[in-house]
Order: structure tokens, then sequence, then C-alpha cells
């Protein structure tokens, strides 16, 4: 019996169900008989692409509620987007300035404009940072990327591998929208839901994880 056990355990084909059914159970679904089908590179449903923020978007205010450390925060969040790149507001209703920070697509940098001194801390600042580069998708010029259909949805997953990380965007694939986002990193999990997609950006934004939450409502295209 104990012979038979491990030549089960080194066929492949147990190896590769393994494989799929794990992403299966990474987007929230069950894999049952049915598992995720890897698309091969040469495809043409690999150039369907995911978008969170189109190509077209420029700026939105979002109505914002956000809970960070322990930090209970509420007020307006301006999103606005010039090429490729964002920067990101958040204040008071009242006016005072929360954050102000500026993403870069192109070297997967950050800007720092204004940071409230109660925030001003690493572990906040690395929260906030990975969180919003997963919504912007903005990352590291070495990635290794793979796409995947899930059979019980018909959407179409990215998955993108880089620094230790495992980020998997679950999109549409009919319009690229993106959906959900779940991200994976030393033994972390993270989930982004998006929803109420006009044709440039989510009308909603929540994030919930462990010492952030943080949702989105926007209030201005």
């Amino acid at each position: 019996m104990k012979l038979m056990m491990m030549n089960f355990l080194r066929n492949k084909s147990f190896f590769n169900h393994l494989l799929f059914a794990t992403v299966i159970f990474a987007l929230g679904g069950s894999s049952g008989c049915r598992t995720a089908e890897k698309i091969s590179d040469n495809t043409q449903i690999k150039r369907s692409q995911p978008w969170i923020f189109s190509a077209d978007f420029k700026k939105a205010v979002y109505k914002t509620n956000m809970l960070i450390f322990g930090n209970e925060l509420s007020g307006l969040t301006l999103i606005k987007k010039t090429g490729k790149d964002f920067r990101v507001v958040f204040m008071s209703e009242l006016g005072l300035k929360y954050f102000d920070l500026e993403f870069f697509a192109k070297n997967d940098s950050l800007k720092i404009h204004h940071m409230i001194s109660f925030l001003d801390r690493k572990p906040v600042l690395d929260l906030l940072e990975n969180n919003l580069k997963l919504i912007f998708m903005i990352f590291p010029n070495k990635t290794k990327e793979h796409f995947y259909q899930d059979p019980m949805t018909n959407n179409l997953v990215k998955e993108i591998k880089y620094k230790g990380n495992k980020s998997l965007y679950s999109y549409d694939k009919n319009f690229g929208r993106v959906n959900t986002i779940r991200n994976k990193k030393r033994g972390t999990n993270q989930v982004i839901s998006l929803d109420g997609f006009d044709h440039q950006s989510p009308q909603t934004i929540n994030i919930n994880q462990r010492n952030l939450s943080l949702r989105l409502e926007m209030i201005e295209p």
C-alpha cells in the first residue's frame, strides 16, 4: 500500500491537477470535476488584457472610509491618472489632507508629496503602497505572467508573479474589467473587490485585509 501511494504521488498528472485546482480555490470557487485551463501564450485569447482604470480615464472622486492600524478615517479621495502614472490624494471633508501619493509605472516608484504625521510610519506606508499598486496595476519590470480560464465563471485570470508575490486578476473575458484581485505574499492573503464599472473605472473599490479596511465609492467622474 505504501509503495502504491508513493507511485501515485509521483504521477505528473496528479501534480498538474493539483496546480489547477489550487488556482480555482484561490478564486473562491470549487474545483469539483472541472479545472482551470491554462491559456497558451500563442493563442488569441491571451491578448484580452485586464483593466481597472481604462486608457481614457483621467480622474474621479471617491467617498472614502478607511480603517488602518486602528486609525478610522473618512473623507474624499481624488484619483488622477496621467499617462500610466497615478496620483492619489485623501483628505477629510473639512479639507485636512491625510496623504498625497504619486505612483510612477515606468520604474515602479512612489513619491510622497504629503503624509500626515500619525500615518507617517513605514508599516502604514507599505500597506498603502502595496494595495494601491495592485489597483493601479503597477509592477516591477521583471514579472512572470500566465493566463487561465475559470470554468466556473468563464472569467479569465491573469497571474502575475514578482518578488515573492503572486497576484491573480479575475476579469470579464469580453470587456476586460477586473472584478477581483487576490494577492499572496509570505503566507498572507489579501482580497480586493471591484464593482459597478462604467466604461472607464470601477464605481466601488473594497479592500479587506489585516490592518486595513478601505471602501471607495465614486461620487464624481
